[in-house]
């Protein structure tokens, strides 16, 4: 059932994002092609897939949830494109393809990461709900997903510490991930209280899917990933693994995935979906 469910919501998700996109042959050419590279190249689409399976808790239709989804998505990409720059994690694959910037130049990967950035706010605008946009707005500022992005970079080559791949793992993975669900449940017109509880599944879930990547990145291949394993060691970073453990950080991801569920519990509406996605997150292979 999920992976069926999956599987639409994606190939829904892959056409819009295809569709909001310049066209390739719009000036500056290389630009637009480099956003089609770096946005059509895969990916599993979770952010706005929750934001649509959200949605359609409260009755929603996917064709009115999808382009404020595609926003969460078209930011998710930007901040690839920025993150695999050589000035940040210096990363030649992503998504089993060269990244950007190997492709194109890193000047011209800076641009198309903005590009996209942008782009994402400009569907939201268009869209004419600005609730929405505060909530993309404020998980990828300063206090979100660059926060994340800043301390990662800092913690490089640092002792392990638990607050911070605590900070780092909130900021740069489960803040975007809970905006996404926030942004679904805003469509749907959840009340305060249902709300409440959305963000705190999207907190765990956030938190449990990074940990399970920090996981994947020791345990798999770089053909099963679509990127280096073991990358994460190689350039010391601040790992859930490393500060805890493998087989904590694996206990740590099943407590958080029971809490989360726990969380969509508290809300009187069938929530099968949601739980069936909860459960693929941290069961995936990469």
């Amino acid at each position: 059932m999920i992976p069926t469910y999956l599987k639409e919501k994606r190939d829904r998700v892959e056409a819009a994002l295809e569709n909001c996109l310049p066209s390739v042959d719009t000036r500056p050419a290389i630009l637009h092609e480099a956003m089609h590279y770096c946005v059509l190249n895969g990916g599993k689409r979770i952010r706005p897939i929750l934001c649509i399976a959200v949605a359609e808790v409260y009755g929603v239709k996917t064709s009115h949830a999808l382009l404020p989804s595609i926003s969460t998505e078209l930011y998710h990409c930007s901040t690839l494109v920025h993150d695999d720059l050589p000035c940040m994690d210096d990363d030649a694959l992503r998504r089993g393809v060269p990244t950007c910037h190997v492709k194109f130049g890193s000047a011209n990967a800076i641009l198309t990461g903005d590009a996209l950035l942008i782009h994402a706010f400009q569907i939201l605008a268009e869209h004419g709900n600005p609730q929405l946009s505060l909530e993309l707005a404020k998980a990828a500022g300063s206090l979100g997903v660059i926060a994340g992005q800043v301390e990662d970079l800092a913690a490089e080559g640092h002792v392990p510490n638990a607050d911070l791949i605590e900070f780092i793992h909130m900021n740069k993975t489960a803040s975007l991930i809970r905006a996404a669900i926030r942004m679904g449940a805003i469509l749907g017109g959840a009340s305060p209280a249902e709300l409440e509880h959305l963000t705190l599944f999207g907190e765990k879930i956030g938190l449990a899917f990074q940990i399970e990547d920090d996981i994947l990145d020791e345990t798999s291949s770089d053909e099963i990933l679509g990127k280096p394993s073991g990358s994460d060691k190689e350039q010391h970073k601040m790992t859930y693994p490393t500060v805890h453990g493998m087989e904590a950080a694996k206990s740590t991801v099943t407590k958080l995935t029971r809490e989360a569920l726990v969380a969509l519990d508290a809300i009187p509406r069938d929530t099968t979906i949601l739980q069936g996605i909860a459960n693929y997150l941290v069961t995936r292979k990469h």
